[in-house]
Parts: structure tokens; sequence; C-alpha cells
């Protein structure tokens, strides 16, 4: 899976040539350039990304076409939105809410009455803008405690074959790249093949709201339209 930081910018590339996609059609040949996303990824990006005015959406039933901006606002918005992403990985010098992004997800996920559901969100989320498993410690910082976790995998051993969740077995490699994990923790990843279409709205609600969170764009969203992801 490549970098999500990445995604914007090559759905620019795509775009940039005054061409006219659908978000299957987008889709499509990013999976020819190895960004593997499933479509409600790429539908969810495509909506923040026109709300960041980086986009015109419109209407070609049943599909929703997209073009580039071409007024020079939509390669400077995107250049925008790749130096805000980049933040979300591990590196400290791109963007000072790197620390920060744990609570911010953890926020986001504060809302979530089952346990399992906010581990199995928290771990996709992770895995999703990190591109790699999610550490135990990782999960904590963004409130979700190791006791839940055993409760979790307490039901069908340690294993824990029969959820979504299972304990990764090739994570002692980021030790050394990643010093802020302790040396003790366990990491997590996910069965991305069982994911069904709830979650992966559900999962990117909360990736739409971490970028709205972090970039304004309150002045390009209508006061009146009542719209959600579900309109795709």
């Amino acid at each position: 899976m490549q970098e999500h930081s990445d995604l914007s910018v090559e759905i620019y590339d795509l775009l940039k040539d005054g061409r006219q996609l659908s978000i299957s059609g987008i889709t499509r040949e990013l999976k020819s350039r190895n960004f593997n996303e499933h479509r409600l990824i790429v539908t969810g990006y495509l909506r923040a990304l026109k709300d960041m005015d980086c986009l015109n959406e419109f209407d070609l039933s049943p599909s929703k076409i997209y073009t580039l901006k071409t007024d020079g606002k939509g390669a400077n918005a995107f250049s925008i939105s790749k130096s805000k992403t980049s933040g979300f990985a591990a590196d400290s010098e791109t963007c000072s809410c790197t620390s920060d992004v744990y609570g911010l997800v953890g926020d986001k996920l504060s809302k979530m009455t089952s346990p399992a559901t906010k581990i199995e969100t928290a771990v996709y989320i992770f895995m999703t803008l990190f591109d790699r498993p999610c550490f135990e410690s990782e999960l904590n910082a963004a409130g979700v405690d190791s006791n839940q976790l055993s409760k979790y995998f307490a039901a069908s051993g340690d294993s824990g074959d029969s959820h979504l969740v299972f304990k990764s077995k090739d994570f002692k490699k980021y030790y050394d790249e990643l010093p802020q994990i302790p040396k003790n923790s366990p990491a997590y990843e996910i069965h991305t093949d069982k994911l069904d279409s709830d979650f992966l709205m559900r999962a990117v609600n909360i990736l739409s709201a971490l970028l709205k969170d972090e970039i304004d764009v309150s002045e390009l969203v209508s006061k009146t339209a009542n719209t959600s992801l579900l309109d795709f």
C-alpha cells in the first residue's frame, strides 16, 4: 500500500491534463499505479479535495465526474494538501501535529460505545496513515487501554483469529525506525479483506474529519446543503 500523503498528488497527476474521470475511473487508474485503495477511501479523498477547492465535481448520471480546477487554485491547493497530510508520517519536522495525531484520532473514536469497534477502527486508521502495523502504545495514546485489548482477544484466544484485528508477527524491525515506540510494545494489524462497506464508510468519515480539522474549509462548505459520503 502506498502512503496516503501521496494519494492526493497522484489524483492531481491523473487530472492535470484536463482529463475528466469518475470515481471508478480514478480508482482503477490509481490501482494501475500501485495505489490499491478501496473505492470508499478514494471517494473520501475526492470529497475532501473538492471541499478544499482543488477539484470541480459534476453529475453525469449515474456517476460523479471530477476535473482539476483550471483557475490556478487547484495546483496550489494540492500543494497545501500534501504538506498538511505529510504531517501524519513519522517526521516531526514536516508538521507540528505529528505528535498529536493520536489525540486527534482518539477524539474521533471517543464517541464509539463498542470497545471492539473502537479497537478495529483505530488499528485500521493508523495502518492507513502510517502504512505499517499499529503498536499498542499508539492505541493507548488514542484512548484504547491495554485492558480493552486483552478482553478483545480473550474470547477467541491469544491469536484472535475470529476478530478483524490480529497480532502482527513481523513488527520488531520497526523499533529501530521508530524510537518513540517502546521496545516491549506489541503490534496489531487488521484483515483488510474482511472489512465491509459500513466499516470502510466509518473510517472514511473519520479520515475526512481529520483532514478538515487540519485544513480550514469552512468558507467552502455550503451552509444549506446536507450531504454525506453516501451521496457518492
